[in-house]
């Protein structure tokens, strides 16, 4: 991230992504920021209750505590006034109590215990980034736009500004198109190492927010943009660093390319998905996206160059002057904007940190369409259908994924995930997928 300390007038806005996957904080006045980098803004605890839509979940904190948001001085971000949006100060902080402890309902510490656990556990580190798709209001749709020239056209002041923006955020993008779904816009991004992948998801959002709405427009991150319409994911994609930095997920001698690690750390991945899915697709409308046949992923299927499995590896060019075993990556595709990274990465580390604990064998890349096969045949390959409900994902959590975050952070999770659901009792289909385009 750019390192930009602020003027005695400028404002910070300090914060973290909750467990609704909104970003929430306090500004900073410029002059209070060394003082604040040790110390934080204060903090309720019953704030992590917050639904998405700003509903206070049943909780056990009531108006009782105090937590803090301390900023970590690396996030600092400083993007320059583009266009008519005016610039941006932002960082993100860990929440930590008096004493000045992490809290275990902190999804960035959480994420940063996790990743600590597999360089000591397995001499690994994350590498990987991201690839987010929004929709973009500013985007007049017209027929035919799915990957076009016309589209590109339409929107290009808008990207040309975005990539200026992203870079005042030390973010690099790498391309942009105009996607398959209407006003449909796809960004990917370098990748980075570590924390910083999901602090930098957590960035890219807002930067993209702001500059959309520094053109009048919205920039939304929601699942779906209308009922039965096409999604909008935000896959990542990861390979494995050893202590040293070197790629050590590739090996050119196996059928797939996977390290004897990595296929371990995958396997892991792909035997918890239905258990942790509901942290990775967390909103109702999370499932309309999640359904066969729709380039997707609705089983947890891994493959070799398959759009529609939860877990895909992706190809290498041979002959470039990158070597093959620096391109290799895995991507996740069970996730999207509305989720937040620290608990998406958090989680998928942690369940592959199981499947290399575990010595899980490799998984057999998965051929054809899941719904082709009757259920018995997929029961021996152990494939099975993800849940199709947030509720059902939510049981399913509740009952064995919970086991791969800290006790307080699971029961939180699931007070706000329950109360959100209750919250939409009664609205149909299209007011549903409207509020949750709104909020993200």
């Amino acid at each position: 991230m750019a390192d930009a300390q602020p003027g005695d007038h400028d404002i910070v806005f300090v914060g973290h992504v909750d467990l609704g996957g909104v970003f929430r904080g306090k500004g900073v006045v410029g002059r209070e920021w060394p003082h604040r980098c040790r110390w934080g803004v204060g903090w309720p605890p019953a704030n992590l209750m917050l639904t998405p839509f700003g509903v206070l979940a049943p909780n056990a904190f009531g108006s009782r505590g105090d937590m803090f948001v301390v900023p970590d001085p690396a996030t600092l971000v400083a993007v320059p006034a583009i266009g008519d949006a005016p610039p941006l100060r932002l960082a993100l902080g860990h929440l930590r109590s008096a004493d000045g402890a992490a809290w275990e309902c902190c999804p960035r510490a959480y994420l940063e215990g996790v990743l600590a656990d597999l360089e000591a556990e397995a001499g690994l580190r994350l590498k990987g980034a991201f690839e987010h798709e929004f929709l973009f209001s500013g985007l007049e749709a017209q027929p035919g736009d799915a990957f076009s020239l016309g589209a590109f056209r339409r929107f290009s002041a808008f990207a040309a500004d975005l990539v200026r923006a992203l870079d005042g955020a030390g973010i690099t993008a790498e391309t942009v198109i105009a996607e398959y779904a209407p006003q449909q816009i796809e960004v990917p991004v370098a990748p980075v190492t570590g924390l910083a992948i999901a602090d930098q998801a957590a960035v890219f959002r807002e930067v993209v927010r702001w500059v959309a709405n520094g053109y009048g427009c919205v920039a939304s991150f929601t699942p779906i943009a209308e009922a039965g319409g096409v999604g909008s994911g935000a896959h990542l994609h990861f390979s494995l660093l050893d202590r040293q930095g070197g790629p050590a997920a590739y090996d050119a001698a196996s059928p797939t390319g996977l390290s004897a690690v990595a296929a371990s750390f995958l396997a892991g991945v792909r035997r918890r998905l239905p258990d942790i899915v509901a942290v990775t697709a967390p909103t109702v409308v999370s499932y309309e996206r999640l359904q066969p046949h729709r380039w997707s992923a609705a089983y947890n299927t891994m493959a070799v160059r398959d759009r529609e499995a939860a877990l895909r590896i992706c190809p290498v060019r041979p002959g470039t002057d990158r070597p093959e075993a620096e391109q290799f990556n895995m991507e996740f595709r069970a996730t999207d904007g509305s989720a937040n990274p620290h608990l998406v990465l958090g989680i998928m580390a942690a369940a592959g940190l199981e499947g290399i604990r575990d010595r899980l064998p490799p998984d057999l890349p998965f051929e054809g369409d899941p719904e082709d096969f009757h259920p018995d045949a997929l029961e021996r390959l152990g494939i099975e259908r993800l849940p199709t409900s947030l509720e059902d994902a939510l049981a399913r959590f509740d009952q064995w994924g919970r086991a791969l975050v800290p006790p307080g952070l699971a029961d939180a999770f699931v007070a706000m995930k329950s109360a959100e659901i209750a919250s939409l009792e009664g609205a149909d289909d299209g007011e549903v997928v409207a509020r949750y385009r709104a909020v993200f």
